[in-house]
């Protein structure tokens, strides 16, 4: 009998959806390096050699897994395209969602931060990454923002807001829960809307545009 037609390994046509869930909570609760194949089978409450049948190797589920936590930042990318709103006004509300979809996903956060040196370790990597940050959604906001036209500038703001923004909020959710109130030792950060509005209105205070 093969693995197909055994009907106590074959799943229903959920079963796919529930395993590659069962990865992205796992992820979201400890980060990459807790998940394992038999922990996924587990949160899944399917058997193990489903999980292989469906995804045939752990890289394939987690690239597809991180795809899905990836994506679901996209409703803060939208918000840079929101011409309702002034653009400096837009990068606010950018920032502040993103930074509270990352404060809800500490693992994903966790990831990035570990995986960080081999993204920007080759132009090929790097290239992938950009377009993952929908980075061309982001220059468009900073070129109007303040007018500027040289694009390696342009790249520098967007490297430096996001480290300001987000460097706070990795390094809190990569802390062990014991050691959150020593992850930045003196400081108590105020709310996650407050740290944008601020940085932002203080990073562009010379643009009038």
């Amino acid at each position: 009998m093969t693995l197909e037609q055994d009907p106590e390994v074959f799943g229903d046509k959920d079963t796919k959806q529930q395993i590659l869930d069962a990865t992205v909570d796992l992820i979201c609760e400890g980060g990459v390096e807790c998940v394992t194949l038999r922990r996924i089978a587990a949160k899944a409450e399917v058997n193990l050699a489903l999980v292989n049948y469906y995804y045939r190797s752990k890289d394939n589920l987690l690239i597809e897994a991180i795809r899905t936590l990836i994506s679901r930042f996209d409703a803060a990318f939208n918000a840079l395209e929101d011409d309702a709103l002034p653009p400096k006004e837009r990068l606010k509300l950018f920032f502040g969602q993103y930074a509270s979809h990352l404060l809800q996903y500490p693992g994903l956060a966790k990831h990035m931060m570990n995986k960080t040196p081999s993204i920007m370790g080759s132009l090929h990597k790097y290239s992938q990454y950009s377009k993952t940050m929908k980075q061309q959604k982001m220059l468009s906001v900073l070129r109007e923002t303040t007018g500027e036209q040289d694009e390696d500038r342009l790249r520098m703001m967007m490297v430096q807001l996001f480290g300001a923004v987000l460097m706070p909020i990795v390094a809190y959710t990569c802390a062990e829960p014991e050691d959150h109130d020593e992850s930045l030792p003196g400081v108590h950060l105020p709310s996650v809307e407050i740290q944008v509005d601020h940085l932002i209105d203080h990073y562009f205070h010379k643009y009038q545009i």
